[in-house]
């Protein structure tokens, strides 16, 4: 799950702008909106089922409340037999089993029944009356009277009479059959009949009647069609049902009164009330199917969802049509800032507006501007230094030495005709041939390196035996291709600077060498040297400066700026020296090759022959 939320995150952090901008307000929109609609609807769902549940609950009452009454009434009844002593005292009387009754027996105790059926109640189907010593009584539906009936001690209704000490006992619906053979399904209610002088118990009364009676009261509360009412025993079994073809749920006994939730057959949620009375002790039950209550709620639900994705479609409209035109400006300026990478500077972003962008645009327009004017200045100016460094060089190095040059050919000129003056002027015209008309931008080491003897050779003769120069050259890195004129003016910085200054014979040593692909040319002497103030000077003015030496004959600092032109800062020239221990110049080259031996053969021929 966390490489997942990582992924998404690093997949999100390289969208385009317009698109984050895009997603966070689906997020703010959608979320808000949705989480709102879920919350509405839950809570008119929730608030529609307690409303629900409320007028079932005081629905129940009223129900419970007309059958409390009818209830009331019947146990009015069941307190007739006090008002015969005849009716009493027949109960109170010892019988046996079969003991024919007496004329004004008979007629008493029709009397007495008359008496419970006044007013013509077909509700209620018979009247018993039983005595602890034998009497009986029974009128049964369809049937003449019995006496021949005794209590059945095992019976649960005589328990729970026996133990309610002459309050009434309500017994759940139950079959009756009649001395026809029918059976009939009847509820009762008896009580036990006690002596007002004794308090003894003398016998029961028991009223059976018909269940339609209290179906009615049930059947008269005003409920939906789809809705389950039925009356059940303080055990939970089931008393009375409204409708015998529906369904009732398994709850067990209920007490009190409230409303409740329950899973029906299957899956289906239900909406219980309940309510017990007071009076039977008997609790009765309303059941509605949620699904069924929130049919009309379905309607609410779908205008939400439409509602709903009505505002969020506009929404995500209206967010797409803003992030891009946002994010509009920023585009052409990456397109424009893509074109300026490739080097194509006349761009121009269009300012439209004084905000962040806006003036972002006019940056870039600004720096834009400067890198075309700085990058025109910067290749007129490598342009110009390049050519002004070479063509002072070449102005500079030449005309001190052919001074001296000449000055040596006149001296030995007065004397005699000598071989040495025309080894002198041969050496002259080939190094100002080399200096002067060779326009390559690289020549090989080995053509510098024949430069620089016919330069030894002319110093030779002019300071004879003063001077010793040898060289240390691998033959591998002759081919390689360097600055033409970078070694002859440190050998002759070496010869004004270093031998010339000092007294007796001076020794200049050249040597190559190639590390890690560059190349190291060194030049050591054993002249004055430098002191170290002197050094330190000489290598901030070469790591500084931009002169190219002047005409105090430094060609020193001339040489490392033209290698620093050509290769940058990582090459060029450094110094070591100690006071009268000589001087040690190193030059550092990057090490290439493009002459074959072939091409270095007919270069040396060219400059041997004159």
């Amino acid at each position: 799950m966390i490489k997942l939320l990582g992924k998404a995150m690093r997949a999100f952090k390289n969208q385009e702008l317009a698109r984050k901008l895009v997603w966070i307000n689906c997020l703010l929109i959608l979320v808000p909106l949705a989480a709102m609609g879920v919350y509405t609807f839950a809570s008119f769902q929730q608030a529609m089922e307690k409303n629900v549940g409320s007028y079932q609950l005081q629905t129940l009452k009223q129900v419970s409340l007309n059958i409390d009454t009818y209830m009331n009434e019947l146990d009015r009844l069941t307190l007739t037999p006090y008002s015969y002593n005849e009716i009493m005292e027949f109960i109170s009387s010892e019988r046996e089993p079969g003991q024919p009754l007496s004329l004004e027996e008979i007629e008493s105790l029709n009397r007495f029944v008359s008496s419970i059926f006044i007013n013509g109640r077909l509700d209620i189907m018979g009247v018993s009356l039983y005595g602890e010593k034998g009497a009986s009584y029974v009128v049964l539906p369809e049937s003449q009277y019995v006496t021949t009936y005794k209590l059945d001690e095992s019976a649960d209704w005589l328990k729970q009479a026996r133990s309610r000490f002459g309050q009434p006992t309500f017994i759940t619906t139950h079959e009756v059959a009649s001395t026809s053979g029918m059976s009939y399904q009847v509820f009762s209610i008896a009580r036990e009949l006690r002596s007002f002088d004794t308090g003894k118990t003398l016998g029961y009364i028991v009223i059976d009647i018909d269940p339609v009676s209290v179906r009615k009261l049930l059947q008269q509360a005003e409920t939906s069609a789809k809705e389950v009412m039925y009356i059940v025993d303080d055990q939970g079994h089931v008393v009375i049902r409204r409708d015998d073809m529906q369904p009732v749920l398994e709850l067990g006994a209920l007490n009190g009164q409230g409303v409740m939730h329950s899973n029906g057959k299957g899956t289906d949620k239900q909406l219980v009330a309940y309510v017990t009375s007071d009076v039977t002790g008997w609790t009765t039950i309303s059941t509605v199917l949620v699904r069924e209550l929130m049919k009309d709620s379905l309607v609410v639900r779908n205008s939400i969802a439409l509602v709903m994705l009505v505002c969020i479609g506009l929404a995500m409209t209206v967010s797409v049509i803003i992030a891009y035109r946002i994010t509009l400006p920023l585009r052409k300026l990456s397109r424009l800032m893509r074109k300026v990478e490739q080097g194509e500077l006349l761009v121009q972003f269009p300012v439209y507006s004084g905000d962040e962008v806006g003036r972002l645009g006019h940056s870039f327009n600004m720096m834009v501007s400067k890198l075309s004017e700085l990058g025109y200045l910067l290749y007129e100016t490598e342009i110009r230094e390049k050519d002004a460094q070479i063509a002072a060089l070449q102005s500079q190095i030449n005309p001190h030495f052919l001074y001296n040059t000449l000055g040596s050919i006149s001296m030995l000129a007065e004397v005699a005709d000598n071989r040495e003056i025309v080894t002198m002027s041969n050496n002259l015209g080939k190094l100002l041939r080399y200096s002067l008309s060779n326009r390559k931008e690289k020549v090989t080491l080995h053509d510098e390196l024949v430069h620089v003897r016919g330069y030894m050779s002319i110093q030779k003769i002019r300071y004879e035996e003063r001077i010793h120069y040898t060289e240390h050259v691998p033959e591998e890195v002759l081919g390689l291709h360097v600055i033409p004129l970078i070694i002859q003016p440190i050998v002759e910085n070496a010869i004004n600077h270093g031998i010339d200054k000092g007294i007796g014979t001076g020794h200049i040593q050249l040597s190559a060498a190639i590390h890690e692909h560059t190349l190291t040319i060194t030049v050591e002497d054993d002249g004055i040297g430098l002191a170290k103030e002197e050094l330190d000077r000489l290598r901030e003015r070469m790591q500084h400066s931009k002169e190219l030496g002047g005409q105090s004959g430094n060609g020193l600092l001339n040489v490392h700026r033209r290698i620093v032109l050509h290769y940058g800062e990582t090459y060029g020239l450094t110094m070591e020296s100690m006071p009268y221990q000589g001087l040690k110049v190193m030059i550092t080259l990057p090490a290439q090759r493009v002459l074959n031996r072939d091409e270095r053969k007919l270069t040396t021929n060219w400059l041997e022959s004159g």
